[in-house]
C-alpha cells in the first residue's frame, strides 16, 4: 500500500494576507456599526444607507476570513487530496458573485433616481462620503501588496512506495527534493477582499465628485449618473475576478509553466510525450501528470530529474510506456 503526501513549507504569504484581512474586517465592522447607529440616532438616510452598504462588504470580508481559517486548519486540509488549496479560489469566486449583486443594486437604484425628485442633503452626504473614503483608503493601504511578485518557496515532496522502487507500469511517485524557485502566487481570496475595498473607495470618490458639482452647479442628475458608472466599473472588476478564480476551480491549463519547453526538454533523447496535464492545485502550486513513450533507457525517475531542473512542480506523476 502506498502513502503519498505533499508538504509545503509556508512562506507566510497567506498568513500575512489573513492578518491584513482580519484588521480590515474589524475596521469595516466598527465603521459600519457607528454609521448605522448614528444614522438611526440622527435620522440621516444617507448615513444609514452607507452603513448598510458597508455591511455587505463586512459580510464578504468575513467570508474571506473563514476561507483562510479553513485553509490552514489541519483537519480541513487532510480531507482533500491536494490539501484543499482551491478553497482560496472558491472564496474569491463567491465573494465576486456578491460584488455582482452589489453592482447590480447600485445600477438599478441609480436608474430609478433619475426619475425621482428627491432632495439631496449635500453637506451631510459629503461628510459621510469623506469619512467612508478615509476608512477605505486606510483599509486599501493595509491590504495592498504588489501583484504577481515572485515569492521564494522551499518544497519537500515525499511520496513513499515499498522499498522506494518503481511501480510495475513505470509509474514513479518517488520524488524527494528540496529546492527554491520563484513563481507567481495568486491569492484570489485576498484579491476579492481588496476589490471589495477598492469598489467602496471608488464609490466614495465618485459620490464626492458628484456631490461637489451638485452643490456648486446644481447638477442633481450627476449623482445617479456617477452611481451607474461606478456600478458598471464594479461589475467589470467582478467579472474579471470570477473568470480568474473560476479557471482555477475548473482545472484550466496552468500558464505559469512553459508547456512547450517542458515537452522539448523531455524529448531531447528521442522520447515522445504522449499526454500531459498541467493544472493549478492551489495558489503557487502546480500539478503535472504525463505519459512518455520511451525510446531510450531512461526511467521515470530520470525524467523527473530533467523536469526538476527548470520547473517548479509540486505534484508530479510520470508514466513511462
Amino acid at each position: 500500500m502506498q502513502h503519498c503526501t505533499i508538504t509545503k513549507k509556508e512562506t507566510g504569504v497567506f498568513l500575512k494576507n489573513e492578518q491584513k484581512t482580519k484588521w480590515v474586517t474589524l475596521i469595516t465592522l466598527l465603521t459600519m456599526v457607528v454609521e448605522i447607529a448614528m444614522g438611526y440616532w440622527s435620522g440621516s438616510m444617507a448615513l444609514l444607507a452607507d452603513g448598510w452598504h458597508m455591511a455587505s462588504h463586512t459580510l464578504a470580508l468575513g467570508l474571506s476570513l473563514l476561507v483562510y481559517y479553513l485553509y490552514r486548519h489541519p483537519k480541513f486540509r487532510s480531507s482533500f487530496t491536494f490539501g484543499g488549496g482551491k478553497i482560496l479560489s472558491l472564496g474569491g469566486y463567491t465573494s465576486s458573485i456578491m460584488l455582482i449583486f452589489i453592482a447590480g443594486s447600485m445600477i438599478v437604484e441609480s436608474y430609478f433616481r433619475f426619475f425621482e425628485k428627491k432632495d439631496i442633503h449635500y453637506s451631510e452626504a459629503l461628510l459621510v462620503s469623506i469619512i467612508g473614503l478615509v476608512v477605505n483608503l486606510i483599509c486599501a493601504f493595509i491590504l495592498h501588496q504588489k501583484e504577481d511578485m515572485p515569492h521564494l518557496h522551499t518544497h519537500d515532496e515525499n511520496c513513499h512506495h515499498p522499498k522506494n522502487k518503481l511501480s510495475p507500469a513505470g509509474h514513479n511517485h518517488n520524488h524527494n527534493h528540496t529546492h527554491s524557485h520563484t513563481h507567481m502566487t495568486h491569492d484570489h481570496n485576498h484579491e476579492s477582499a481588496y476589490v471589495h475595498i477598492l469598489t467602496d473607495a471608488l464609490t466614495s470618490i465618485l459620490a464626492i465628485v458628484a456631490l461637489l458639482l451638485g452643490l456648486w452647479q446644481g447638477w442633481s442628475w450627476l449623482d445617479p449618473a456617477v452611481g451607474m458608472l461606478g456600478g458598471l466599473v464594479v461589475f467589470k472588476w467582478s467579472l474579471g475576478l470570477i473568470r480568474q478564480s473560476g479557471m482555477d476551480l475548473l482545472d484550466a491549463h496552468d500558464g505559469s509553466i512553459n508547456r512547450e519547453k517542458l515537452i522539448q526538454n523531455l524529448e531531447l533523447d528521442g522520447s515522445s510525450v504522449v499526454d500531459i496535464h498541467l493544472w493549478r492545485l492551489a495558489p503557487g502550486q502546480v500539478g503535472c501528470e504525463l505519459i512518455i513513450k520511451n525510446n531510450s533507457n531512461q526511467r521515470s525517475a530520470d525524467y523527473r530529474d530533467i523536469i526538476k531542473k527548470d520547473f517548479d512542480i509540486h505534484h508530479l506523476i510520470i508514466e513511462v510506456v
